[in-house]
């Protein structure tokens, strides 16, 4: 239809353009934007500006500097491989981006989408369009660019077709449709219509648009030229009522509706008693479905999604192939779930299923402007009814149906199960939520990356002492004696102030190399190797999902080596999130046999106070241990295997005597023979009780039922938007109560045996407000209309009846009912089961039918539509009468005991927040090792702000106490509201700083988050957050390092982490090897690289008191500045990247190595000074040795001289370089092949250059090559590196002797059992028998934790 008026100014121009592409871009750079844009970046690092500012400065010739372009070599080298490192990386995000860009999806071509804007096709607009694009910036004059290239395409296209068959061929859509593809539309034209002749005026239409709305307003004019108008029979008045709900049909009248042609998108001709739409008709034979790509896409476009196809657009859906007018999606690549979703289509339009169809239909859409919300859509479709009566009467009347969430599909959903969908496409590219939600992660930055820059501060500082000391004594030595002022070359100054302030820039570029140029490329490169590591590590790959290990933030690794709080979801992240029935209370009665882990947890718990009560009765603290493993004995499952596979087997022959179940599944996970017991007694009450309760569970569910094996057609797999909801559906099925599909509204269950069928009147869906979720329906053999009902049991209770009319047995059964079940429902929680109340209803017609009045206008409405919905359902949902309760289980992940165990032995400290019950989550505690038996428990349980605070205060008084018992603390989400506030909160962060795992029992998103923030901001400590939820998304970004599990409950935590897992006891690997690995290996490299540069800068500075400080060069300028990008750079680089103190095997079997990184053992302060001072001393040693030996006169054999300033700069330089690279060699805690070879080319390359440039006739260099063929010179380096090393070496042995870190006392104890194994031949390694390398075992019984 035409675009109103309203969207036109006073000139006839849109308002609105909308230049919205479907092209989505997520590189960063473009063509015409990379050199600018990524030199942009790299220069807002300070020190790149502070080297650019210094080649600057090389380029006056008053300081003095030869060959300026080569002081702009490293600056240039470090530009050049980050500039390549970054255009890899976003080649490789453009080379996705085109392939989603140009992937192909159907839409209709050749008809006019009204609301693109009008092409701006001139030539300036196609020109400035082309670097508009290069630019990657999306406007008219870009579309316009893109528009012409498409034209110029078609025509090329055309040119090549022969014209005598473009009435046929053209015409064909695609063959996978198995049908014709000449629509409605291709049938005007050359062949004759199949309908007869339309009635009247809609006759008339298609030959003149007199009747066709114009933009200025909606008033219509019948013609009334015709002999027909004249003696037309008088007109109804107009009843909005009768005419029919669909933007097809505007007659008022109701013909029954067409029949569904099955599968086809291009079924033969609409029935003669549909009439079509007025308004412009394109009459064009080429209208067809056509492949466009997906960056061609535009809002308005109809498009035509296939089965097993991705949605390339936010899409409202018109219409699809199945008969109820529903299709069904798969979420997985937008949230991650993989459970299939139903949505509907609208009613109005869910008779286009043809191209004709879409041709003829008017109407247009209100929509709400882009946002993120993935499950919120509220928009309006509006089409005007326009048939003669309303013409004739001047009236005009539009209708609305209301577009909900239910009636969308996003961009990122595949369509299953379903031969088409007909949408029309609302938000593109990056307007869909989808990317609107793609938020890049918040912007981190390393803990060690921090307290470096105090480190290179503390070098501008150094730098800015000797400039200016250098630059105070060449002014007091301007009228001194001596040759150097012969020898400046009229790069001095004419006064002693003037010379002096050029001595300060000149001795600037002289020590320039004091700031690591290469410091910061080179820990990018080592942390990108760290990640390719964790990413390769098959040791935490999941094969069973195919998940590696995905680093997304890859400049934190080191932050993995420093963790001391790690903050945990329970559901998914400890748990499988794979639900399994275990029991049910039904009418009062118990069912349901086994232990699960959290029973088994409580038993511990019973054990520990029985073990207390021992101790304090014995009052000997010796034999606690005795008693320990005395009991541990004692705790075992009374339930075995073989005991339950004998009920399991009983049970089901039971229920073969009762009735025929063809359909249970492979694994029920629901056993109690007691159940058919119950239920052979039909006649009792509780068999109609338990046969309510399974009916209600096959009833009261949104799953989808498949076969997926066309072999058993018996075998019925279930599809749930939960785990849970699927688990409900599936035991109900193992029981005898099958879900066998869904036609319409119409559910098929066969109970016991028996087919029975209900209609579904309403589904009141879950959310997590309401926590419950109702349907109403009515059996096809009976008038009554019921409700059922499940939920948490909180929310139903309080809407059970409590008025029962005088019906005093009832209200006698109901509230006993109500006290056992609940009890019932607290004991299932305390075993650790996740725990639903189900409940029904009765409903009149008389109440039905004004309530459903009410609900229909409320999911209508445009404005408020969920609280209105809520509102309603909370009118119906009253008056409840109780059936009982379900129990399901959610079992532990492999590992995770053992993970938590060794994570609490390396020091890290556990809080876990979940919104479990305070029972549940104890006893889950306890299963999980997360609570040992040595643990006193503190469990804080206020219900208001004054009890809360008076509980922490005895806590607090409680826990002042120094001894090393552990403690627990456990707390609920009402305290934590209370705890959390600012008077309080130091409270909680002191209680829990002394204990060593905390619980905090149902807390909310927001919660999370806060907690996280009080110990990170609180503590200053490095904190972990790892989950597998959306709700999990807030306390992941708080955290320094956010882990996100691929689990079951969407990707929406691992989009926002900076790691990926597949399981929870992948965290142990990752911090205890490559979280250790990475701290050690990147603080050696830094100090690494202050070391060498200040040991340079130095031997620089220490030959300014023989040259009158005028800023003169010991060494030739190339040396200078390939020192730090080629000679020195590669050793350091390798060892970040290869050095290992301890093997994977060994630093798993000693987790307390772990708490080297938290206590911050190897970046100290203090550390770095020594390091400096070492250094400085070492320069000394470098320069004045060599110097003092050659000060005489030395000689070579052939007579010429050695002690010159250009034969000493060399002579030092080269011993400078080898005592730099054997510093890092010095470093090393394993010694391999790589390593070697890497320091041995470095020194290698430098002799190479020095003799290949010295081959060429400079003034300064020609011949120095001669030095390095001289026993003088050879006697000399080895002098100089001894007497280099020899305090270092000294300090070293001292501090591995009296103050060791903890790597140096394993790795000195397992070289001794290693030797002591090969001495007494033993075959078994340390590794393969831990019981002889135990952490507190053999040479060195130190505990590492007291350290």
């Amino acid at each position: 239809m035409e675009l109103p008026a309203t969207e036109f100014d006073e000139k006839g121009r849109r308002k609105q353009k909308l230049n919205i592409s479907n092209r989505i871009r997520t590189a960063k750079y473009t063509p015409l934007s990379f050199i600018p844009k990524n030199l942009f970046e790299q220069f807002r690092n300070v020190a790149n500006l502070y080297f650019l500012f210094l080649v600057i400065l090389q380029c006056i010739p008053i300081f003095g500097v030869v060959q300026p372009a080569v002081s702009a070599l490293p600056l240039i080298a470090i530009l050049v491989i980050t500039g390549i490192k970054d255009g890899i990386e976003d080649l490789k995000r453009n080379q996705s981006d085109d392939r989603v860009n140009n992937a192909k999806t159907l839409t209709l071509n050749n008809w006019k989408n009204t609301n693109l804007p009008d092409s701006t096709g001139g030539f300036f607009s196609i020109f400035i369009g082309f670097f508009y694009v290069m630019a990657g910036i999306e406007n008219k004059y870009s579309q316009a660019y893109r528009e012409s290239l498409t034209k110029r395409k078609n025509k090329q296209k055309k040119n090549g077709v022969d014209r005598s068959r473009r009435g046929t061929e053209d015409k064909l859509p695609l063959n996978e449709l198995n049908l014709p593809s000449s629509s409605a539309s291709s049938q005007i034209g050359d062949q004759p219509p199949l309908q007869p002749p339309l009635p009247s005026f809609h006759q008339q239409q298609q030959g003149n648009n007199h009747h066709a709305p114009t933009r200025n307003g909606s008033k219509f004019r019948l013609r009334s030229n015709t002999l027909r108008s004249m003696f037309r029979p008088p007109q109804k008045p107009y009843n909005p009522n009768k005419v029919r709900h669909s933007v097809l049909y505007r007659i008022d009248s109701t013909p029954a509706p067409s029949s569904r042609r099955g599968s086809t998108v291009h079924p033969a001709l609409l029935p003669p008693v549909k009439a079509p739409l007025e308004g412009p008709l394109a009459a064009n034979g080429d209208v067809a479905w056509k492949p466009t790509s997906w960056k061609d896409v535009h809002p308005g476009d109809y498009i035509l999604i296939r089965n097993d196809e991705d949605v390339p657009a936010d899409v409202v859906i018109l219409s699809t192939s199945d008969p109820d007018h529903i299709c069904y999606i798969e979420t997985q690549n937008l949230d991650g779930e993989t459970n299939l979703k139903v949505r509907q289509a609208l009613v109005a339009t869910s008779e286009i299923n043809s191209v004709k169809d879409c041709q003829h239909g008017e109407f247009y859409i209100e929509s709400e402007p882009p946002h993120v919300n993935l499950y919120q859509y509220s928009g309006v479709l509006k089409w005007q009814i326009q048939d003669q009566q309303t013409i004739h009467s001047n009236i005009t009347h539009e209708k609305t149906e209301a577009v909900t969430y239910n009636n969308i599909l996003l961009r990122g959903c595949v369509v299953r199960n379903t031969e088409w969908v007909i949408g029309v496409v609302v938000y593109t590219g990056d307007d869909t939520k989808i990317m609107m939600n793609t938020g890049q992660t918040p912007s981190k930055r390393s803990k060690m990356a921090k307290k470096t820059n105090p480190h290179v501060i503390a070098n501008f500082v150094i730098l800015a002492i000797i400039c200016v000391i250098s630059s105070v004594m060449d002014s007091i030595l301007f009228r001194s004696e001596g040759s150097a002022r012969f020898f400046d070359y009229e790069i001095s100054g004419t006064n002693a102030t003037y010379d002096g302030f050029i001595t300060f820039w000149v001795t600037l570029i002289l020590y320039q190399n004091i700031v690591p140029i290469s410091l910061y490329i080179s820990v990018e490169i080592v942390k990108t190797f760290a990640a390719y590591f964790i990413y390769s590590d098959i040791e935490i790959y999941h094969p069973e999902t195919d998940t590696p290990c995905i680093a997304k933030t890859w400049n934190i690794s080191d932050d993995l080596g420093q963790i001391e709080y790690i903050f945990s979801d329970k559901t998914g992240t400890l748990t499988q999130n794979v639900m399994e029935y275990r029991k049910c209370t039904i009418n009062g009665v118990k069912y349901g046999l086994g232990t699960t882990e959290a029973s088994m947890g409580a038993k511990i718990r019973e054990a520990v106070e029985k073990r207390q009560s021992k101790h304090q009765a014995l009052g000997d603290f010796d034999d606690l241990e005795d008693l320990v493993d005395n009991d541990s004995s004692t705790l075992h499952i009374n339930d075995s295997t073989a005991i339950l596979d004998q009920a399991k087997k009983e049970m089901y022959e039971k229920q073969a005597r009762l009735f025929q179940n063809d359909h249970v599944g492979p694994n029920p996970t629901f056993i109690d023979p007691k159940l058919y017991d119950d239920l052979a007694d039909s006649e009792t009450a509780q068999a109609n009780f338990i046969t309510h309760f399974f009916m209600t569970l096959s009833l009261c569910h949104t799953v989808i039922a498949e076969r997926p094996d066309e072999e058993n057609p018996n075998m019925i797999d279930y599809k749930a938007q939960s785990p849970d909801e699927a688990a409900l559906v599936a035991t109900a099925r193992d029981c005898g109560f099958v879900f066998v599909g869904r036609e319409a509204n119409t559910v098929h269950v066969r109970i016991k045996g028996e087919d029975k069928y209900f209609e579904i009147l309403n589904v009141l869906e879950f959310n997590s407000a309401r926590k419950r979720m109702s349907v109403i329906l009515k059996p096809h053999d009976s008038d009554k209309i019921i409700l059922l009902c499940k939920g948490a049991d909180s929310i139903i209770y309080e809407r059970l009846c409590e008025d029962f009319g005088g019906q005093t047995e009832l209200q006698t059964s109901q509230e006993e009912l109500k006290e056992s079940t609940s009890a019932q429902l607290e004991e299932f929680a305390t075993e650790g089961l996740r725990t639903l109340c189900l409940a029904y209803r009765f409903i009149s017609m008389e109440e039905y039918k004004p309530w459903n009045k009410r609900y229909l206008e409320a999911s209508a409405s445009i404005y408020n539509r969920e609280e209105k919905i809520d509102e309603a359902c909370e009118a119906i949902e009253t008056n409840m009468l109780l059936m009982g309760g379900t129990a399901i289980e959610d079992r532990l992940q492999i590992g995770v005991p053992e993970t938590i165990a060794e994570l609490a032995k390396s020091g890290i400290k556990l809080w876990v927040l979940t919104g479990d019950k305070t029972e549940t989550a104890i006893n889950i505690g306890f299963a999980c090792n997360l609570l040992s038996q040595e643990m006193d428990l503190i469990i804080i349980k206020g219900q208001t702000r004054e009890e809360t605070k008076t509980q922490l205060e005895e806590a607090l008084e409680s826990t002042n106490t120094e001894g090393e018992r552990k403690r627990a603390l456990v707390i609920d989400g009402t305290t934590l509201k209370y705890a959390l506030e600012p008077k309080t909160k130091d409270m909680v962060l002191l209680l829990g700083m002394r204990c060593n795992s905390v619980l905090c029992c149902r807390v909310s998103p927001k919660q999370k988050a806060q907690v996280v923030a009080l110990v990170k901001k609180g503590l200053k400590v490095m904190t972990l957050a790892i989950g597998d939820g959306a709700n999990d998304v807030s306390m992941i970004q708080e955290a320094n390092i956010g882990i996100g599990i691929s689990g079951l409950e969407g990707r929406q935590a691992v989009m926002a982490s900076d790691y990926a897992i597949a399981q929870f006891r992948f965290l142990h690997r990752l911090l205890l090897v490559h979280g250790r690995w990475s701290y050690i290996r990147t603080s050696e490299m830094i100090m690494g690289f202050f070391y060498k540069n200040i040991f340079w800068t130095f031997i620089l500075f220490w030959y300014q008191i023989f040259c009158q400080f005028t800023g003169s060069m010991l060494f030739e300028y190339a040396l200078v500045s390939l020192y730090n990008v080629v000679f020195t750079s590669l050793p350091i680089i390798f060892l970040g990247i290869w050095d290992q103190d301890l093997s994977a095997k060994i630093s798993l079997m000693y987790p307390e190595l772990y708490r080297m990184g938290p206590r911050n053992d190897l970046f100290k302060t203090w550390r770095f000074w020594l390091t400096m001072f070492d250094s400085i001393y070492q320069s000394v040693v470098c320069f004045f040795f060599p110097y003092m030996l050659l000060i005489g006169g030395g000689v070579d054999p052939i007579g010429l001289d050695q002690n010159s300033m250009y034969e000493i700069g060399t002579l030092v330089s080269s011993i400078a370089v080898c005592v730099a690279n054997f510093f890092v060699a010095a470093s090393l805690y394993s010694f391999t092949w790589i390593q070697i070879g890497v320091i041995a080319l470095s020194i290698l390359v430098y002799y190479a250059f020095v003799c290949i440039y010295a081959q060429f006739n400079t003034f300064i260099f020609a011949g120095h090559s001669r030095v390095f063929a001289t026993g003088m010179y050879w006697l000399i380096f080895i002098l100089t590196i001894v007497a280099c090393f020899i305090p270092r070496f000294i300090a070293l042995h001292l501090l591995h002797q009296y103050k060791p870190y903890d790597n140096d006392i394993i790795r000195e104890k397992e070289l001794v059992l290693k030797k002591k194994n090969k001495a007494t031949n033993k075959s078994s390694s340390p590794v393969e028998n831990p019981s002889t390398s135990g952490p507190n075992e053999g040479v060195y019984d130190i505990k590492l934790q007291d350290r």
